[in-house]
């Protein structure tokens, strides 16, 4: 049986869009680990629950499909699929040179009025991170936050590969948080990223960005790791 929280508060949009709003509700589920890896999406409970068709429920999970969330497999249907060890890192290690450009070009082009928007990305974080739901919110947070200094680059389709990235790793990136002053840290690094933007200083931003990446991927693959394993990572 499916969670009953999955249907809750979930509105199915009227003219053709409720596809969309059976994604939306799925992916969050699956991003907050509510619905973990392997389990199954029955389509004929998925419909029922959302109170629609099949079509639009099997539209939802295709979708899911391109993100990498989930597969369709023989005699099994729709599953919610995770990475393992090496998927992490080798995503992780492909976003880093792909954010370290957008974080390069994002400071040559930014103006005035895209700083402010980082410096309010910063804040947010800063804040929306503490308390039981901070790590929930914080994948959401951290790619508010570096989205706002790309979003200065000329590069579309860059942040399109991008974003594709940050939605297969996020519920195993952000990880990292658990570790004890590991908040701290990340808000440091932040920090320092930010410092680099309002000086212009592109180089810099890029570097400290892929160190970043690099660096929170390196914590929670070990957090992953140890989790696989059954101890406690904290």
């Amino acid at each position: 049986m499916l969670p009953a929280s999955l249907f809750k508060s979930v509105e199915i949009a009227p003219h053709g869009t409720a596809s969309e709003s059976i994604c939306t509700a799925l992916r969050k589920a699956i991003l907050e680990d509510q619905l973990p890896a392997g389990r199954a999406l029955p389509q004929s409970e998925l419909a029922a629950g959302f109170g629609v068709s099949i079509i639009p429920v099997r539209e939802a999970l295709k979708h899911l499909e391109a993100e990498g969330l989930v597969a369709f497999t023989p005699n099994k249907g729709a599953l919610v699929i995770g990475l393992d060890e090496a998927d992490i890192l080798e995503y992780s290690q492909i976003r880093a040179v792909l954010e370290e450009q957008a974080a390069a070009e994002g400071v040559r082009n930014m103006s005035r009025v895209d700083f402010a928007r980082v410096e309010d990305a910063y804040e947010a974080f800063v804040t929306g991170v503490e308390g039981p739901q901070g790590m929930i919110r914080s994948g959401v947070l951290n790619r508010a936050f570096h989205n706002a200094i790309y979003a200065a680059a000329p590069r579309p389709r860059l942040l399109e590969m991008i974003e594709d990235l940050n939605t297969r790793l996020d519920r195993y990136i952000r990880g990292h948080l658990i570790i004890e002053g590991r908040t701290t840290i990340t808000h440091d690094e932040h920090k320092a990223i930010l410092d680099a933007c309002r000086d212009r200083d592109a180089d810099l931003c890029a570097r400290l960005t892929r160190i970043h990446i690099l660096e929170a991927a390196r914590i929670s693959v070990d957090v992953f790791r140890r989790r696989q394993a059954g101890h406690n990572p904290g």
